[in-house]
């Protein structure tokens, strides 16, 4: 296997040549250089590094590794764990692998939403497209713009602001008014939203399908307690015990940016000796597997992860092999409420 080197000299350099300078073994330079999956990130890192001092790129490189490499798919998302991302990675999985690709996960860290060099390391991937989920298109699209820029085919998940590209997507505004109307028919007029990451456009179509179901119901956005927390069940701790502790001003339901915020919000009610939902009661957001495990079971607004999974994935393939026509592809996942017990009439 070899690299070719664009300079005059178009030089190959070999994996024996980049494992000597790195000080790696040849058969974990070749493991790189081919995606597998077993290989440790600062292994990786320092294996690309080397062919970029060299500029052994060639122009994204490894157009010689076409074998392999052309059958990536690299997916960005803000938090590889979330039981949301792993269920639309399922989804996404079962797709592609159908029609032989592989998935290359890239983690978009908080401190790497503004970096432009993000995705520097993918690119020596030469993946065949791109999905990216949301939370990890970067502050304002950048890293979503940079791909797109690139002309590598791309899905979004939730279409992102000025940026055209193919897109899956739910309508976050509908899900969260449709949540705090059953909400409010149940009952209750002390609410409060536990909101999301302050960047994501998401988090603010959320936030707006709150306010709106209350000014629809005259209940005044003055007397409801909002708040930014974030997206994980750490945040969503943090901010219950902040909204709760005051029993004065503590709302009679909160409504969560997600499962996780919610699954937080559980831990904080029980730290507070607060009964759910006899004296809070809590709904979440996205329909993962374990919302129905919580006790008691959480109402939430399903919105398919699994299945956005397997249509991001699908509209992929098709715009990787121009089955998408010159258009921009949108695709849209109706949201819907699951009533379980984590909701009290009054």
């Amino acid at each position: 296997m070899s690299i070719v080197n664009p300079s005059k000299s178009r030089r190959p350099i070999t994996t024996s040549e980049i494992a000597r300078l790195t000080g790696l073994s040849r058969s974990t330079v070749s493991a790189v250089l081919n995606g597998k999956t077993n290989v440790r990130e600062s292994t990786r890192r320092k294996v690309l590094e080397c062919i970029r001092k060299g500029n052994y790129e060639s122009g994204m490189i490894a157009r010689t590794l076409v074998g392999e490499l052309s059958r990536m798919v690299a997916v960005l998302a803000s938090n590889l764990g979330s039981p949301f991302h792993m269920m639309t990675f399922r989804g996404m999985n079962s797709v592609l692998e159908a029609h032989g690709y592989h998935i290359l996960f890239h983690n978009v860290r908080p401190e790497d939403q503004d970096d432009p060099e993000t995705l520097a390391s993918l690119h020596a991937y030469r993946p065949a497209g791109y999905i990216v989920l949301k939370g990890a298109e970067g502050r304002g699209g950048i890293h979503a713009q940079e791909i797109v820029n690139e002309r590598v085919p791309i899905v979004a998940q939730g279409k992102l602001e000025g940026i055209e590209t193919h897109s899956v997507n739910f309508d976050n505004r509908l899900g969260m008014k449709m949540a705090t109307d059953y909400v409010i028919e149940k009952g209750h007029r002390k609410l409060g939203h536990l909101a999301g990451p302050t960047f994501s456009l998401g988090a603010k179509e959320r936030k707006l399908g709150f306010v709106e179901s209350l000014i629809e119901h005259d209940i005044a956005v003055s007397d409801a307690v909002i708040i930014d927390t974030g997206e994980t069940a750490v945040a969503g701790y943090q901010g219950a015990l902040e909204v709760l502790k005051n029993p004065a001003t503590r709302p009679t339901a909160l409504l969560c940016f997600n499962d996780m915020v919610a699954m937080g919000v559980y831990r904080a009610a029980h730290e507070l000796s607060l009964e759910i939902p006899d004296n809070l009661s809590v709904v979440g957001f996205d329909g993962i597997d374990f919302a129905e495990l919580l006790g008691p079971p959480l109402t939430t607004v399903d919105i398919h992860p699994e299945v956005l999974g397997e249509q991001a994935a699908d509209l992929l393939v098709k715009a990787i092999t121009n089955q998408t026509g010159r258009g921009i592809v949108t695709q849209w996942v109706a949201p819907r409420l699951l009533e379980r017990a984590s909701v009290r009439q009054l």
